[in-house]
This record gives structure tokens, C-alpha cells and sequence, in this order.
């Protein structure tokens, strides 16, 4: 297995824990893992164009950005739900107390599916 396959399934795995989390009432641990399932999604598409990742978050939206909704014709909506869910995961993962409930957390859920589904495309 490659690396842009194994960074795939490991995107399915945090997709699966969102889920779960999700089924705990862990709302905030699932828009984390959400971000995460695309994250690693957009890290393995990058690899696959023999593109060395960049080593921060931001860098590498933005090369996912050019290199797939820009160049290539990765949906700019399914894009921005990557964008919009890293300021939530950074809430979730760091504040002492956050905004984010059931309705918010299922959103990221269905968005991060929607996202791999779309990147699929590109596998």
C-alpha cells in the first residue's frame, strides 16, 4: 500500500470515530475527528500529485486549494467545508468551552462524507 492509500484509509478511520464520538455525545471530539477525516483526504491527494506536504495546516489547504479546486475540478463548496470546519476543530481541541452541539457536530459529519466522496474522485 502507498502512502496517498494509506492516508486515505486512515481518513475513513477518523470518519468512523466522528461517528462514534457523535453517538457519545462527544460533540466537540467529533467536528475534531470530522477535520481530521478531510485533513488526511487533502494530504493524500496532495502526495498523489508527488507534492511533499506542507508541514502546517494552513499550508496545506492552501496547496489543496490551487492544486485540486483551482487547477483541477475539486467542488470549491465541498473545499470551503474543509476551511470552515479547521477554525471549529481548533475550538474544539483547545478552548476550555465551545459552541459546538449535536446539530453542528452532524453537520461537519455529513460534510467531511461529502468531501471524501468528492475526493474519491481524484484517487
Amino acid at each position: 500500500m502507498d502512502e496517498t492509500q494509506a492516508f486515505f484509509n486512515k481518513s475513513k478511520k477518523k470518519l468512523l470515530s466522528a461517528n462514534s464520538s457523535y453517538d457519545l455525545e462527544d460533540y466537540s471530539s467529533a467536528v475534531s475527528l470530522s477535520y481530521y477525516a478531510m485533513f488526511l483526504v487533502a494530504k493524500a491527494l496532495v502526495l498523489k500529485k508527488g507534492i511533499k506536504a506542507p508541514k502546517t495546516h494552513n499550508g496545506l489547504l492552501y496547496l489543496f486549494k490551487v492544486r485540486y479546486v483551482e487547477e483541477e475540478d475539486f467542488s470549491y463548496e465541498k473545499y470551503v467545508y474543509l476551511a470552515d470546519t479547521q477554525s471549529q476543530r481548533e475550538d474544539a481541541d483547545y478552548d476550555a468551552f465551545d459552541e459546538i452541539d449535536e446539530r453542528i457536530a452532524r453537520k461537519r459529519i455529513k460534510q467531511a462524507e461529502e468531501f471524501i466522496n468528492e475526493a474519491e474522485r481524484f484517487l
